[in-house]
């Protein structure tokens, strides 16, 4: 349960921080015109670690392999 509920969590808060990342290098590419492809690409990193730790969790109690 510790295990299941952790990385939900993380997963979520990767994701959020993920999402917030790509909108921070969206208006610096669009607005300022500086430098965003690290952010951006920092952003998809997050994005994608944070679903994998989403759709990794296995539901406590579930007994089917």
């Amino acid at each position: 349960m510790i295990r299941w509920l952790s990385l939900v969590i993380l997963g979520l808060l990767l994701n959020g921080s993920g999402l917030c990342l790509l909108a921070w290098a969206a208006y610096r590419k669009f607005s300022i015109g500086a430098d965003w492809f690290w952010s951006g690409t920092l952003a998809l990193a997050l994005c994608n670690a944070g679903v994998c730790c989403v759709v990794g969790a296995k539901k406590p109690g579930n007994s089917s392999p």
